[in-house]
């Protein structure tokens, strides 16, 4: 049994913008969901503040201030906020994303492409091509083009059995349910159940669960959570077992995991 198909909503939003790269500053209430949707442009979707799950068919990515992702023309996605967030989104005329990765990825947002992008926000929506505006949105593009891509995404099954557990541990990673429990849940046996994440994230389900547990907790401690407070919020009982996962699962330190970027 395999995922039912959805039609991506298409949304517009600055697809019609009269510049080839224009800023859209958007605030959402904690848990508001932005079903399935795409765009005709390409996106690098930020928030200044709070922390938001992006997910498209093939993989999840949790995101807080420090982190943003690029998501091509044309890309299904939807965005569920974890608490508060001030989004900022840079959306990019597809003529302009030749030079840009042709699939979504988590990118370090610089101190400087945060301020780029802000200051963009400041400008006329038809700002001039030779004035302050065009020399923001030519920066913009220069630091895009120097994208820090990091490997920080969930994979997710496709078949709705197993999508229906990657989704619920999603919402909350510290639920803690064997794989017989997860299996009777989904309307699957253990073993059909361990092979569909086996086969369609390329992980077994343990090594997806703290995967996922660690990328949460990496995001968390990037929005100012202590290690001790983290650790409780996805599954793990002490500090000291939680950044034991993080470098076996991602291979270092909560501490380095976390470090903002250098501004550029």
């Amino acid at each position: 049994m395999t995922k039912s198909a959805k039609e991506p909503e298409y949304r517009p939003n600055m697809d019609n913008a009269p510049r080839p790269v224009a800023v859209m500053a958007s605030t959402y209430s904690a848990a508001e969901h932005i079903p399935l949707h795409m765009h005709r442009r390409g996106q690098v979707l930020h928030a200044t503040r709070g922390i938001m799950r992006v997910e498209t068919a093939d993989a999840a990515w949790i995101l807080p201030p420090a982190r943003a992702v690029w998501l091509p023309p044309q890309m299904p996605h939807s965005v569920r906020m974890r608490s508060k967030v001030e989004m900022r989104t840079v959306n990019i005329d597809p003529a302009l994303c030749a030079t840009l990765p042709a699939t979504p990825v988590l990118v370090e947002i610089s101190g400087l492409l945060r301020e780029l992008i802000l200051a963009l926000l400041e400008e006329p929506m038809d700002y001039g091509e030779a004035d302050r505006g065009g020399a923001i949105a030519r920066l913009i593009l220069t630091e895009l083009g120097r994208l820090d891509e990091r490997r920080f995404d969930v994979p997710m099954p496709r078949d709705e059995r197993a999508l229906r557990v990657a989704r619920a541990l999603l919402d909350d990673p510290a639920i803690d349910r064997d794989l017989d429990r997860w299996a009777d849940e989904a309307g699957a046996s253990r073993r059909t159940l361990a092979r569909l994440f086996r086969h369609e994230t390329g992980l077994s389900f343990a090594e997806w669960r703290a995967r996922l547990r660690a990328i949460d907790g990496l995001a968390r401690l990037s929005d100012g959570a202590s290690v001790a407070e983290t650790a409780a919020a996805v599954g793990y009982a002490s500090a000291s077992a939680f950044s034991a996962m993080i470098h076996r699962t991602l291979g270092g330190p909560p501490r380095r995991l976390t470090r903002r970027p250098v501004t550029s």
